[in-house]
């Protein structure tokens, strides 16, 4: 397995580092960029005191930002491990994206009746925003505003219990926000899916919105399990 020990481009570090008020900032998009190029492959290892020392920062703003990586589901870190580039299991990802396009299709379609003109414009409203952050690149603010968009919808339905299990599995393998931190063209597919999916449901076509909530799990489960196979070919 491969082990990050220095950054072959020092002077990218010292333009992002003009870019970013804080040390952290500046360590994490630098990782980040390094992650979703390729340029750290899948399973690399990654070691805090090398990051450091190559970048002439201290420890905290690294562990700092391998906290955020590690939020966007980008790094993973095992106690007494360290940590490591995201690895991609196919398998698992289209057991679990499977898994959530039925959970959520169901909690999509249990709504229906309790959706009226306010709560669709507020969708509307949110799809919107979320067309504002495809235009402007803004990945990070699309992935929280998409796991918003969906816990309002699910929520107006009557199985909070559903909800919840929704998303805990959203939190502890949610991989969706990996696709677009990876694929950040993805985001505008994924939004058009939204807008498919409250057309079905402004319809009263309950079926339809949960087939196509199904199908937009799916996607993003046959794009993550093509990075998964490109990472285990660079390996």
């Amino acid at each position: 397995m491969q082990c990050i020990c220095f950054f072959d481009a020092l002077e990218d570090a010292m333009l992002l580092k003009e870019r970013y008020k804080t040390k952290s900032g500046f360590v994490y998009e630098l990782m980040r960029e390094k992650i979703v190029s390729g340029e750290w492959p899948q399973g690399m290892n990654i070691i805090v005191a090398s990051v450091a020392r190559d970048l002439g920062v201290s420890a905290i703003p690294v562990r700092e930002a391998m906290k955020l990586l590690e939020s966007e589901g980008l790094v993973v870190q095992e106690p007494h491990k360290g940590a490591r580039v995201t690895e991609f299991d196919p398998e698992k990802i289209v057991e679990v994206m499977s898994i959530r396009g039925t959970l959520e299709g169901f909690a999509a379609s249990a709504a229906l009746p309790f959706l009226n003109a306010e709560a669709f414009a507020d969708l509307r409203r949110r799809v919107g925003e979320m067309d504002g952050y495809v235009r402007t690149g803004e990945c990070d603010r699309f992935i929280a505003a998409n796991k918003e968009f969906h816990r309002t919808m699910y929520s107006k339905g009557p199985f909070p219990m559903l909800n919840e299990m929704i998303f805990k599995l959203w939190d502890g393998g949610g991989f969706s926000h990996i696709v677009f931190a990876f694929r950040p063209e993805r985001m505008e597919v994924a939004n058009n899916d939204h807008n498919a999916i409250l057309d079905a449901l402004e319809k009263g076509d309950g079926e339809g919105a949960e087939r196509l909530i199904r199908e937009h799990k799916l996607g993003l489960a046959k794009v993550l399990c093509d990075m998964g196979k490109k990472g285990a070919s660079a390996r």
